[in-house]
């Protein structure tokens, strides 16, 4: 009799280990499945999503479970990373949990102005690009947006969104203000940076062309900045893109105050988000650098000079006049 008990007993937790460890197998190699659950949506309408995704294998198992262990209202509005093959009980807790929100990862390239990152924000489903825009204006965000990799979730307020980019701008800018020494105001400082963000093109030239601004700047003399142009004309609608190429005479004639060549000192704000390193190369520039002017050569490097007179002459050079 003890021996049957024994076989019985063993025979129960193995078939019980077994279904158990079914569970964690198909929960663990389920095809992976972004579902979203709309707002107002019933409980009745999530499981019969959820069963047509796969991901559940009973509608009727569900909203039992859902009752007994909470309600409709728990399963918020929002788009989650969920598996095939899950347990009705894992699917109800890993949502109300908020563990398994799905994070959208976007990334700003450095030299992106604020209409650029709302647009891409917008397109992703991430806030509203109306009121992101609101936002930076109202508070002269424009250059303090940290260009990095994010990871969002979907229908963010454009307030939070907004908070953790200036919180990456606290941690990784801020700190370069106490380690090297200026007399240029944060706000300066992020303008002639954002202007080196969209100038350079090899790294390592531009602690060079911070050289040449800070030179121009410092002296009194026009900082004539084609990015400050292509700033000022905003959106090309023939070339379907912010920052045209090819400005033309009358492009540097545009009256805008963050037109350099038309204005003397520094454009009203920044012209873009810059980076790291364009920060820095604002704040150690190349030293014993008195370059005035340069000009863009084959590859993306530039021609430094002192004197207009020798500009003149690597215009002519390299584009064979």
């Amino acid at each position: 009799m003890k021996r049957v008990l024994l076989f019985l007993t063993t025979s129960v937790l193995l078939f019980v280990a077994c279904i158990w460890g079914a569970k964690i197998y198909l929960f663990s190699n389920g095809t992976p499945v972004v579902f979203t659950i709309s707002s107002g949506e019933s409980g009745a309408k999530v499981a019969h999503e959820l069963k047509k995704a796969g991901i559940i294998r009973s509608e009727q198992l569900f909203k039992i479970i859902l009752k007994l262990t909470s309600s409709a209202s728990d399963l918020k509005a929002g788009t989650f990373d969920l598996r095939q093959h899950m347990s009705e009980l894992e699917v109800i807790n890993c949502i109300k949990s908020g563990r398994c929100t799905h994070y959208e990862k976007i990334t700003f390239p450095e030299g992106w102005r604020s209409e650029e990152m709302a647009e891409e924000l917008s397109a992703r489903g991430i806030t509203d690009a109306h009121e992101f825009l609101r936002i930076v204006r109202a508070e002269n965000l424009e250059g303090k947006l940290f260009p990095s990799t994010y990871l969002f979730s979907a229908d963010m307020p454009a307030r939070t969104v907004v908070r953790e980019m200036l919180a990456q701008y606290d941690k990784k800018i801020k700190p370069l203000f106490s380690q090297y020494t200026t007399d240029l105001t944060e706000q300066k400082l992020l303008i002639l940076a954002s202007i080196v963000e969209r100038e350079a093109v090899v790294h390592d030239e531009r602690p060079k062309i911070a050289a040449v601004y800070l030179n121009r700047f410092h002296i009194g003399k026009k900082l004539e900045a084609d990015p400050t142009v292509q700033y000022a004309l905003g959106f090309n609608l023939q070339e379907n893109r912010y920052w045209k190429k090819g400005l033309t005479y009358k492009d540097l004639k545009t009256d805008s105050p963050y037109n350099t060549y038309r204005y003397a000192g520094l454009p009203p704000g920044p012209i873009c988000n810059p980076g790291y390193e364009s920060v820095k190369a604002v704040l150690q520039p190349e030293t014993d650098f008195d370059a005035l002017y340069f000009v863009a050569e084959t590859g993306g490097r530039h021609v430094f000079s002192r004197t207009y007179d020798e500009h003149s002459r690597n215009i002519k050079r390299i584009r064979g006049r």
